[in-house]
């Protein structure tokens, strides 16, 4: 029996170094894993009936859908195609009511719980005299995605807005998640034959926990196929959409007043400017002085003494 259990080992190593290039033969799969070729050892003992594998299950596509641009239709008979379709939006909206509309569409999305639209992210940022901008992203099922896209135009009319640029987005899954699925199948036929050789009498203890090893490891391999399979699947059952909203800037008149309701308002702000300017020149030169009029007044008693003299010598 010993043999069987390194040849088996021997297989698990090769298998795990090719898994990328591995394709699975449902219909065969003593050919696809040879770790569980029968032996010419083993059909001689009695003893050794390995379980048997569970059969794959088909794959049932149940978010899969038809669009208007085609992605999403069967492409073999009985198959259908694993899409994830995503939409933008850039709205523009008058700036009073940027706000309201978010919170409305915010509002719309809880109230249809989690099972239905999922608010992603939400964030409104305020831009003074000019209004608000704005990011809503969500994710929905289709039925809802529909219905809110079918009312949207209907409400930003009634805001005096309007749709600036829509876009939508698809991308098949199907091959990925195909091809996921065929792999964890594999592996959990592997994991069922690992565990009947666990459960052979007359394995040593180091056999033993050589495939108990394998099998912890092949088990979180399957545990995060399981997980990206249900993250993939999660994407085509419900779709994303971002909506980015602008305010839009009303356009200002002007009359021929403005330049005199200006000069208005900041009357009381250019006189303190200009009381400032003196009080600072004041300041400034104040210094001076003390050098300024002790010279000046001794230069006008010199300069009148000088004159008087002169008068004198005149009249003499």
């Amino acid at each position: 029996m010993k043999p069987v259990f390194l040849v088996g080992l021997a297989s698990l190593s090769l298998l795990a170094a090719c898994e990328q290039a591995t394709v699975f033969d449902a219909d065969r799969p003593e050919e696809s894993f040879g770790l569980f070729a029968i032996t010419d050892a083993s059909r001689e003992d009695a003893s050794y009936a390995p379980a048997p594998a569970p059969a794959p299950q088909p794959i049932q596509d149940t978010a899969a859908r038809d669009r208007d641009t085609g992605v999403g239709t069967a492409s073999d008979e009985g198959s259908e195609r694993l899409v994830a379709y995503s939409y933008g939006y850039q709205l523009e909206t008058p700036a009073a009511a940027t706000s309201t509309l978010v919170e409305t569409h915010r509002d719309a999305c809880v109230s249809a719980g989690p099972e239905t639209c999922q608010v992603v992210n939400a964030n409104i940022r305020q831009q003074g005299d000019r209004g608000a901008s704005a990011t809503l992203s969500l994710r929905a099922v289709p039925a809802w995605i529909d219905e809110f896209r079918a009312g949207l135009s209907s409400q930003l009319d009634t805001a005096n807005g309007r749709i600036r640029n829509q876009t939508q987005a698809a991308e098949d899954l199907t091959a990925t998640i195909v091809d996921l699925e065929a792999r964890l199948t594999a592996k959990e036929i592997l994991r069922t034959r690992l565990t009947a050789l666990l459960e052979r009498p007359g394995a040593s203890v180091e056999e033993l926990v050589r495939v108990e090893r394998e099998l912890a490891r092949l088990q979180g391999d399957i545990e995060g196929s399981q997980a990206r399979i249900r993250a993939l699947r999660g994407r085509v059952s419900m779709s994303a959409m971002t909506l980015n909203y602008a305010s839009r800037i009303e356009p200002v008149s002007r009359s021929a007043f403005d330049p005199l309701g200006r000069a208005l308002r900041n009357l009381s702000g250019d006189f303190a400017r200009g009381l400032a300017d003196v009080l600072g020149f004041i300041a400034g030169f104040l210094p001076w002085l003390i050098v300024i009029l002790p010279v000046g007044w001794l230069g006008t008693r010199w300069g009148s003494r000088l004159l008087q003299r002169r008068q004198e010598q005149r009249k003499a």
